[in-house]
């Protein structure tokens, strides 16, 4: 659908619930979820939220920038105009949150275990069959680079282990993460009791 028209479509719809709302604090939620919606449009961030609209389950959470070290990130964060408030950045491929306290010009990143949870997601689930295997990280991330257009994420192995290429693609950034062990309970013979196999790892 066109980004332009679903817009229009749902200020429409907020504001026929609107009007059929008859709770004062509901009718304030509404008109707050319809100017956010003016705001996305005025400012020009619409094909940012259509970007944002299109982001699958496959793909990783959502991250504004990414830096190579926590010094460059505090460089960009303490030289920016107006600090993305909420938004995360990656450093050093870990999710930061961006805090900006406006009246004291307070700037700060908070590290957040946004990728434990995204790799932890994918463990469970089990992974795939790998699509390449290498010897080493350098040859695993120099395969990554050469990437035109990489999945949003896929399975590799390195050295006979587990990893997760990622694909972060709003900006355009790359990332292998080791992924963790799981251990899952094996399952017991009904008849004899014991256990059918080891733990299953991967």
């Amino acid at each position: 659908m066109n980004i332009d028209k679903l817009l229009h479509d749902v200020q429409g719809l907020l504001g026929r619930t609107l009007n059929n709302t008859q709770s004062p604090a509901e009718k304030e939620l509404f008109r707050s979820a319809a100017a956010a919606l003016m705001y996305i449009s005025e400012t020009g961030r619409i094909h940012s939220f259509e970007d944002y609209l299109q982001l699958g389950r496959e793909d990783p959470p959502y991250a504004v920038a990414s830096f190579k070290t926590r010094e460059e990130a505090d460089v960009w964060l303490r030289n920016h105009p107006e600090p993305p408030h909420g938004a995360h950045v990656l450093v050093a491929d870990e999710y930061h949150l961006v805090a900006h306290r406006r009246e004291s010009d307070i700037r700060s990143l908070i590290k957040l275990p946004v990728i434990d949870y995204y790799l932890a997601d994918l463990a469970r689930s089990g992974p795939t069959a790998p699509v390449a295997s290498f010897s080493t990280r350098e040859e695993a991330d120099a395969w990554l680079q050469s990437q035109p257009e990489p999945p949003r994420n896929a399975f590799v192995l390195i050295s006979g282990k587990y990893h997760v290429a990622i694909y972060h693609r709003i900006i355009n950034h790359r990332a292998l993460h080791p992924l963790p062990v799981t251990t899952q309970e094996p399952e017991r013979n009904a008849d004899t009791g014991e256990h059918s196999g080891t733990p299953e790892s991967v």
